[in-house]
């Protein structure tokens, strides 16, 4: 009987002696001065597509089945962006599609034929949500640029 309660307290022992230092590891990890993020500026570049919804029936639901693609782009406040935009409409349709920013510091409106191609670049210097859309293709061809603090 005595050496259950031996190994019994032995048992004890050891499960008090490993919380103790998992505490302590956390406590010590906690007082460590932890590293920054990363604050440096970068390049953000993006390739932004048209692309065409073949389920939607412009003629039946009177919307274009027009969208871009990504339909979000995320970057800091200070990055470069950089979007390379395409037109992926077939040459032969000569269906124009648009990136047009008009909202707060973000002023820019490019046009593009079927088949074109266009890089984009500016400073992400204010920060929000800014919607960029085709003007030709409403309500379905529209993005947003999230812009972190």
């Amino acid at each position: 009987m005595a050496s259950t309660k031996s190994r019994n307290d032995l048992a004890y022992a050891s499960i008090g002696i490993a919380a103790a230092a998992i505490v302590i590891s956390l406590v010590v990890a906690a007082l460590l001065p932890q590293p920054l993020p990363s604050t440096a500026l970068q390049t953000r570049e993006f390739y932004l597509f048209t692309q065409v919804d073949e389920a939607v029936e412009e003629d039946k639901f009177g919307i274009p089945p027009d969208l871009f693609f990504p339909t979000q782009m995320t970057v800091n406040k200070g990055d470069m962006v950089i979007v390379h935009f395409y037109n992926l409409e077939p040459e032969e349709t000569q269906e124009h599609h648009t990136f047009t920013m008009a909202s707060g510091v973000y002023q820019m409106h490019s046009d593009l034929n079927a088949g074109q191609q266009q890089t984009i670049e500016f400073a992400a210097t204010e920060s929000g949500v800014f919607d960029y859309i085709c003007v030709l293709h409403q309500p379905t061809m529209r993005g947003q640029l999230v812009v972190l603090e």
